[in-house]
């Protein structure tokens, strides 16, 4: 290097190769040689300085790159107006480009058999068609994985709630048949209450469905997709094997899509590695299924608890879905605690459980027992269910004369709705009589070849029904008389 010095201090001060090479004792071609490596080392020194600027710069240029409205060309002439003689465009996103690679290395990394199970929702939809309507109601699809086989579980549900997570949890922990050490999700409302990076705070049910199954729960760091490589994999595998054949179907449930996906789940998990001879499936009963704890007896079950007080209508609101179920009209105004399932509603005061009914969703819609109506609403409510039916089911009880009379009054109007109450008067009066004496008035009645309610109620009010057949006169036999001519002044 001293020589290379003192080579280049000669030559900046005239000196020419010749006179160079005989100062130094060294043949003329070693000097030329020097002097080209050292003229290039300067060349590379100024492209160092470049790369430096730029390199300094990067970073900041790549987190911009995510922001509205920043481009590459934008980035650009604002480096080139500090750096005049920087990078043109071409080379300058070429160095992005290569920046960007270095820093999405990976690292293969060495999952424990059954410890993670990694899960998350996909981020297109799948449809299903409401028959009454032709409406297209979309759906959500979580994808479950095993990083150490790969083994994977997916299932539609109605959104991404924490009701439906955690049913879907519990499919996807009896689909494998054993439960993982950790359950690893990334930050959704219906998992985590409060993210952190060291310390997330999840919600309410999933600490219940931990302390159910005794497992673990862990959250993905926020905007850390890779924390769940494996999940977020095979989501885009779901995609592709799931989906894309799925694509042309038409359905009209969600049990119905998961039918589908798992037909198509069990094409996945048994398709072979490329270039391998094992299956996921393979893997997973080989090498994993023995790691998983064992399934307790009874899957794990939401249950929420809210207070709620009995309106006049004797019924409580469950606000979650804006459904109204009754309970004993007796306890209208008391306050009390409703304790409900995915499935079922159960309502009590105090301790004491007065009622409970079968979960419906319908909103604002009602669930109403009769036993729970005050004797007037029994009555009103039987009313509203009146038809020709139920009038003749109930005369065919009593007997055959009784169904003859409904069906004269029936027929005795052109509006058959407003012969009901004169149906439901005649069916009264054996609450007043019986149903023997009815049944021998309408049969009194049917002599004469008309039924009215008032014809049954004046043969039961005066007896008529009770007297001998022999001796009971015509009811309503024409009384002979001299000016009244018979058959015999018509021929």
């Amino acid at each position: 290097m001293n020589q290379v010095k003192r080579i280049q201090e000669f030559k900046s001060k005239g000196l020419s190769i010749k006179k160079i090479a005989r100062l130094m004792s060294i043949s003329k071609n070693t000097v030329r040689k020097y002097l080209r490596e050292s003229k290039s080392s300067t060349s590379t020194d100024a492209r160092s300085d470049r790369e430096l600027e730029i390199e300094s710069r990067m970073c900041k240029m790549i987190k911009d790159l995510t922001k509205p409205g920043v481009t590459r060309a934008l980035l650009w002439e604002e480096y080139k107006e500090q750096c005049p003689d920087g990078f043109s465009y071409g080379r300058f996103c070429e160095r992005i480009k290569r920046y960007r690679n270095v820093q999405n290395a990976t690292i293969k990394l060495d999952h424990r058999p059954g410890y993670y199970l990694q899960v998350d929702f996909t981020g297109k939809k799948l449809h299903w068609i409401d028959r009454p309507t032709g409406e297209l109601i979309s759906c959500e699809v979580l994808v479950c994985t095993l990083p150490y086989s790969g083994y994977t579980f997916a299932c539609a549900v109605d959104s991404q709630s924490q009701e439906n997570f955690i049913d879907s949890i519990n499919a996807a922990f009896l689909f494998m048949g054993g439960l993982p050490a950790v359950l690893l999700s990334d930050n959704l409302k219906s998992y985590v209450k409060k993210a952190n990076r060291y310390e997330p705070t999840f919600t309410d049910l999933c600490i219940q469905l931990s302390t159910h199954y005794g497992v673990e729960l862990d959250a993905a760091r926020v905007g850390k997709p890779k924390d769940k490589g494996s999940v977020e994999r095979h989501v885009g595998i779901v995609y592709n094997r799931i989906y894309g054949p799925l694509r042309d179907r038409e359905f009209f449930s969600i049990s119905e899509i998961n039918e589908a996906i798992k037909k198509q789940l069990e094409e996945l998990n048994s398709r072979k590695f490329q270039g391998r001879s094992y299956s996921r499936k393979d893997k997973f009963d080989q090498e994993e299924r023995q790691f998983l704890q064992e399934l307790p007896s009874e899957i794990f079950e939401v249950k929420r608890s809210v207070s709620a007080k009995v309106q006049r209508n004797y019924h409580i609101v469950l606000g979650e879905d804006k459904h109204q179920y009754s309970v004993p009209y007796q306890y209208i105004g008391k306050k009390t605690q409703v304790i409900y399932t995915s499935k079922t509603v159960e309502i009590y005061l105090g301790i004491t459980r007065i009622t409970s009914h079968c979960r419906d969703r319908r909103k604002y819609g009602y669930s109403t027992f009769a036993a729970h109506m005050p004797e007037k609403h029994k009555k009103y409510a039987e009313s509203r269910g009146w038809d020709a039916t139920y009038f003749r089911s109930q005369a065919d009880r009593l007997g055959p004369s009784t169904r003859w009379a409904i069906d004269q009054i029936l027929a005795s109007k052109q509006l058959i709705e407003q012969t009901y109450n004169a149906c439901l008067g005649l069916l009264r009066l054996k609450d007043k009589y019986d149903a023997e004496r009815l049944e021998n008035a309408c049969a009194k009645a049917k002599t004469t070849h008309r039924a009215s309610y008032g014809i049954i109620r004046n043969i039961l009010k005066n007896g008529m029904d009770r007297l001998p057949t022999s001796t009971q006169p015509e009811l309503f036999d024409i009384p002979k008389h001299a000016n009244i001519r018979g058959p015999s002044a018509y021929q």
